[in-house]
């Protein structure tokens, strides 16, 4: 018995050569959509309408709730230390991003606060934190004798 159907190797490669090709691309898309995706993930959020009285632990308080912070930005009057009225969070996650952002409205010490999304995303968080730990790892390296010592250690 024979096949009916013609079997040429040079067409088969060919075919197998555009899936590979297909795939490729798609993996590269995908690739594109989670960097895009990264791009858009906010890492932070900005508060306004804050009382003028609130403090940087009251902050820190009130948010510890949505997930771990990363830092606190409290600008103050440098008169009387007192808040200017707004501040910026910084949070490890954009998961803890949006449990602030349904936070936009509550009263918070008397007042209302306006809660949006800031301008420090996941991609840029993720390259700022990268070219701080090589700065670090150069500054260790620069502070040692370069056989691994540091000062004041004895090579015993």
């Amino acid at each position: 018995e024979t096949c009916p159907y013609r079997h040429d190797e040079a067409l088969r490669q060919k075919v197998l050569q555009k899936k590979a090709a297909k795939r490729k691309s798609q993996e590269a898309t995908t690739q594109q959509q989670q960097e895009q995706h990264k791009e858009r993930q906010p890492l932070s959020v900005r508060v306004f309408g804050m009382n003028y009285e609130t403090t940087q632990q009251d902050i820190e308080n009130y948010f510890q709730d949505c997930g771990k912070i990363v830092e606190i930005t409290f600008p103050t009057f440098e008169d009387s230390q007192r808040s200017k009225g707004y501040c910026g969070v910084l949070f490890t996650s954009p998961k803890a991003v949006a449990k602030a952002i349904e936070m936009d409205g509550n009263e918070f010490m008397g007042r209302w606060l306006r809660i949006q999304a800031g301008k420090m995303y996941l991609k840029k968080w993720e390259e700022f934190h990268q070219t701080h730990q090589e700065q670090n790892r150069k500054r260790r390296m620069d502070s040692s004798y370069g056989d691994g010592r540091r000062y004041g250690n004895s090579l015993e």
